[in-house]
């Protein structure tokens, strides 16, 4: 992606989240233990040097890796980003066609190679070696990254499973430039990795993050218990929107847009409440989450005549909000940020006023990918433009 943007150095300290350098250290708290790293490499990666990835694992990658399986979430879509489209070979089956903006920006998407992909499933390795994989972007499994390891396949961790973060506590009393380093430490990870016109790329998407974070903290900061309100943001696996996330994962980005927000403190990734709960929390704002099946189809399920939800203030007020989708959901991968600024205005509609959504995320878009959207396509991606294949879980 050719840039404006001229680079003459570019230093970045990591944190639990990234590590974009050859030394790197933990996201803020620290996220997890090494595990085995490769052990060998083909003769046409013999150029090699060593990174530290999102988990603090130290790990010898090829110089410049020309093949990359992308495997996780949002992990196609931070190379896309960086400009490094032309080196995908792989990617997470469903993500070859689930995402029209993505097909769009990039047509070749579709013809990428796609296998099934997810934080506890088995490694086919055969896979990998039968399209001369030179880098895997993967999750944090332990048994999963030794089978790469084993076979001379480099892999790296840009996506952590669950929370670094051992108490909702240790979230709250993030400071700002801690949050700000802790967003964007992956994708300078992966600019560190890829190289080149990536490292311009990623200096101008962060600071377009940081300009943004502190905008909404210094709108939001003063806002007294009372002006904060209430926000649930609910998974719908299947129509279930009871299944949620811990306070650990979402509190802080809410906090920013002007919520507080309502969940349990403790569980897995995605712990399930009972509906007295959700029924005593009553929140103003409901958000409806992607991840699992049909968020459509819950919020319909909602918003019915004689729902047994009928008496919630969110949907009395109809304040159910579907989180955007783009080249991948909008609350993960390089576009948290975007996300937040359309959150904040959901949560706080007077205090950003000013924003227009529509142009921002036209903007947004021109800037890291070169492609000017119309109206109609910035609406669509505020509605959750999204295409599920069946029976793929996104993770």
């Amino acid at each position: 992606m050719l840039k404006r943007i001229v680079l003459s150095t570019l230093i970045i300290l990591m944190m639990p989240l990234s590590g974009c350098s050859s030394t790197a250290s933990q996201i803020t708290p620290a996220a997890a233990n090494p595990v085995v790293e490769p052990t060998a490499l083909t003769e046409a990666n013999s150029i090699t040097r060593e990174i530290v990835d999102l988990a603090g694992r130290k790990v010898v990658i090829p110089t410049n890796p020309q093949r990359v399986a992308a495997m996780t979430g949002p992990s196609y879509e931070m190379v896309f980003m960086l400009g490094g489209h032309n080196r995908i070979v792989m990617t997470k089956s469903g993500h070859t066609t689930n995402y029209p903006v993505a097909l769009m920006l990039n047509p070749d998407l579709a013809t990428y190679a796609g296998i099934g992909a997810n934080p506890s499933s088995s490694v086919n390795i055969e896979e990998y070696l039968k399209q001369d994989i030179d880098l895997v972007i993967y999750y944090l499994n332990d048994n999963e990254l030794k089978k790469f390891a084993a076979a001379g396949v480099p892999a790296v961790v840009l996506t952590l499973n669950v929370s670094p973060f051992a108490t909702v506590e240790e979230v709250r009393n993030l400071t700002l430039d801690e949050y700000i380093h802790n967003t964007t430490a992956a994708v300078g990870i992966l600019a560190d990795i890829l190289g080149g016109d990536a490292i311009a790329e990623y200096e101008g998407w962060r600071r377009y993050n940081e300009e943004k974070i502190r905008m909404l903290d210094e709108r939001t900061r003063g806002l007294s218990e009372d002006q904060l309100k209430t926000v649930y943001w609910g998974n719908t696996w299947g129509e279930n929107i009871l299944s949620s996330y811990t306070l650990m994962n979402r509190y802080y980005e809410v906090r920013l847009a002007g919520g507080k927000l309502l969940g349990p403190e403790l569980g897995g990734n995605f712990p399930e409440i009972t509906a007295e709960q959700l029924y005593a929390w009553d929140p103003e704002i409901i958000l409806v989450d992607n991840h699992g099946n049909y968020p459509q189809l819950v919020m319909e399920d909602m918003l019915k005549e004689g729902s047994k939800w009928a008496s919630l203030r969110a949907v009395q007020n109809k304040e159910l909000h579907r989180i955007p989708a783009g080249v991948f959901f909008l609350d993960k991968g390089t576009t948290i940020t975007l996300m937040l600024v359309w959150l904040a205005t959901v949560i706080q509609p007077e205090l950003f006023s000013d924003i227009n959504l529509i142009e921002e995320i036209q903007y947004y878009y021109k800037e890291f990918y070169e492609f000017e959207l119309t109206n109609e396509q910035a609406q669509k991606i505020i509605d959750g433009w999204y295409k599920r294949a069946e029976d793929e879980p996104d993770l």
